[in-house]
């Protein structure tokens, strides 16, 4: 008897082991990353104490595709894991000078370097300028100067109008003939005439000063006009004016110090202190590049730059002849969603057969993961508070949809937790007495005004801003086509949701008013982590195209998409794949390519089913003062985990017969 209490009892155990064991391999089948370790901008290291980050892992050094210009790198080197500490020397930044084209070719090329987030002249390639006799590129003998102006737009001036450039210099335009096409162009700085030229059509004009200053133009054409002639100016260059040694006069740059300036380029390290790598801190390096330590106890970093408000346009990691990397997913592509505090991603694309230039038929592969994203409101003594409120998210070609009336609805937006997705909103006081009209709207760092057009007709505006209550409150307004949706008061430090009639679970829109301020003449409200789903929701469904794939595999937990044609990266080519999603390949006899979310030529788009709900503005008012669970979404194998579950259990009932 007691043999077989033992016997069942490991049995049991044996069971149990073999169900956490599936449980473990199918949740990290479906969160396996899929890019080489060298390829990312996020770093784990483990046993690995050092990483290093350049221009063909990490979009946020200065990089040119066409010229390969663009030799910045980033290192860090750790003594152990468990000090989370960067020793002093432990940061190593360099920044060598590349060659680039002007944007007007025949001009030709020049030496550049970037530095304190610009870019710099670092001199000319011997024989490879045109607009200057000078053949050298010396980082440390030839003062950096600033590159002021590099475009190849077209500008029309009339005949005595003045073209301004950069630095107190601007171009009288004087005798615009017609019969022999020339233009006299008169050079001016702060006022003073400093060289006079007459230009016919298509000829350039170089002004070098004895400092080594550059001011070069194309005369494009001259134009007849009934009163006045006129004369297009196109393809200008412009360096500053003065030498500047600025990385001597300042030489230490948020924790970096200038170390080394050689004929190659300028290196820093942090030579001060040891730099803390405590959970969740952000350390300024220099030039806005940051590292970002995850608010986990495991020791996971990244790079990134901060680009402020600055539209991003990001690259993922370079394909190479010496580097054949074919796969990327938000470890080493910033385009796809990666949650950097759980270490979870949710998108891959894999090139799984491909010849020369050539992705045959099904070679590349696309996978989306459904993933439950948690409303996080803010953050208060320095932990980030997470209600009750997710959104099971899929990300598509650079879009988040999320589940919705058994479809997918965009999100239009989706702001996060950053200090630049934020929208101001401007009110009036509750004892305002007027018209119905609000406040004309006040634009604060483009932040918005007191109406916020969220899209597809919606609005939400601030009717009225109370600063004498405590917390201070807002009256809110949600309407969608001048018909008002909703009319509530929200405290600062809470939420705002709003769910269409008859629906439950996740909210159309949610927000969170993270501050009121009081101003002289205008109150303003700040809100921030905004969450709106479209109306519009998209049927999706095994066999349909998007873009240059067909949907293989239609899950509950995951989307697959392979290519349903060749696919050619053609040398200078940029190659829609769906949606924000596209393969640019840089214009070299070498095969060099990486994903982007730039615009790209389109690959006869597929079109998928898209239901549009009806407009219905009569609709019951809703105020929802606490939230609404939402289901609970199955990992990948659910159903797997459950009948082992059940047969454990089974087992155990058995036994105790």
């Amino acid at each position: 008897m007691n043999i077989n209490i033992t016997v069942n009892k490991r049995i049991e155990v044996g069971l149990i082991a073999l169900l956490l064991a599936f449980l473990l391999v199918v949740t990290a089948r479906a969160a396996a990353p899929v890019s080489p370790p060298e390829s990312r901008f996020f770093w784990e290291p483990g046993e690995k104490l050092s990483f290093t980050w350049t221009p063909e892992n990490f979009d946020g050094f200065y990089y040119d595709p066409e010229n390969k210009a663009g030799n910045g790198s980033l290192t860090i080197r750790l003594n152990n894991i468990k000090d989370r500490s960067i020793p002093i020397g432990g940061i190593v930044y360099h920044k060598a000078a590349g060659q680039t084209n002007t944007k007007y070719r025949e001009f030709g090329k020049y030496a550049v370097i970037e530095f304190t987030g610009e870019k710099y002249l670092a001199g000319y390639p011997a024989g490879k300028s045109n607009i200057t006799a000078h053949g050298e590129i010396k980082v440390n003998q030839i003062w950096l100067r600033k590159i002021l102006i590099d475009d190849s737009t077209s500008n029309i001036f009339m005949n005595g109008s003045r073209m301004m450039l950069s630095s107190g210099h601007d171009i009288e335009i004087r005798n615009v003939n017609i019969s022999d096409s020339s233009v006299l162009l008169y050079l001016m700085m702060d006022g003073e005439k400093v060289d006079t030229r007459t230009l016919s059509a298509g000829e350039n004009y170089t002004y070098e000063t004895k400092d080594g200053q550059i001011i070069a133009l194309q005369v494009d054409s001259v134009i007849a006009g009934r009163e006045e002639n006129s004369v297009s100016i196109k393809r200008i260059f412009q360096t500053s004016e003065s030498f500047t040694q600025y990385y001597k006069k300042v030489d230490i740059f948020g924790v970096m110090k200038v170390t080394g300036v050689s004929d190659t380029g300028i290196t820093m390290r942090n030579t001060a202190v040891p730099v803390d790598l405590k959970p969740g801190r952000i350390i300024e390096v220099m030039d806005n590049i940051r590292i970002k330590v995850a608010d986990s106890n495991d020791l996971r970093l990244y790079l990134y730059r901060d680009r402020g408000q600055e539209k991003s346009e990001h690259r993922g990691a370079l394909h190479t002849a010496s580097n054949n990397l074919t796969a990327w997913d938000g470890l080493n592509y910033a385009g796809f969603w990666y949650d950097f505090e759980s270490g979870n991603y949710s998108e891959s694309l894999e090139i799984t057969n491909m010849t020369g230039r050539r992705i045959p038929e099904n070679g590349l592969t696309y996978t989306s993961y459904r993933v439950k994203v948690p409303y996080a409101v803010t953050k208060i003594d320095g932990k980030k508070q997470v209600t009750n409120i997710s959104y099971v998210i899929f990300s598509l070609g650079g879009k988040k949809y999320t589940a919705r009336n058994n479809g997918f609805a965009e999100l239009l937006i989706a702001h996060g937790d950053s200090i630049y997705e934020k929208k101001a909103l401007v009110g009036r006081p509750p004892w305002f007495e007027g018209d119905d009209k609000l406040t004309p709207g006040l634009d604060t760092f483009n932040w918005g005004m007191d109406t916020w057009e969220l899209g597809e007709g919606y609005a939400l505006a601030v009717k009225y801003i109370d600063t004498s209550s405590d917390p201070r409150k807002a009256r809110l307004v949600l309407s969608r086509n001048g018909v008002d949706l909703d009319d509530v008061w929200l405290s600062s430090g809470n939420a705002y949701r709003y769910f269409q009639p008859g629906e439950t679970g996740t909210p159309k829109l949610i927000t969170y008013l993270d501050a009121v301020f009081a101003g002289a003449t205008v109150d303003v409200i700040q809100l921030r982590n905004t969450v709106f789903v479209s109306d519009n929701v998209t049927q999706i469904k095994k066999g349909d195209r998007l873009g240059v794939f067909n949907v293989t595999i239609m899950d509950p937990d995951r989307i697959e998409l392979k290519n349903r044609e060749p696919i050619e990266l053609k040398a200078g080519s940029r190659i829609n794949l769906f949606g924000n999603l596209s393969f640019f390949v840089e214009n070299s006899d070498e095969l060099r390519f990486y994903p982007a979310n730039m615009a790209g030529a389109q690959m006869d788009p597929g079109k998928v089913t898209v239901n549009e709900t009806s407009d219905n503005p009569d609709v019951t008012i809703q105020v929802v003062s606490s939230p609404i669970a939402g289901r609970t979404e199955r990992a990948a194998g659910f159903q797997a985990i459950i009948s082992l579950a059940a047969l454990v259990a089974v087992y155990r009932i058995k036994c105790r017969k």
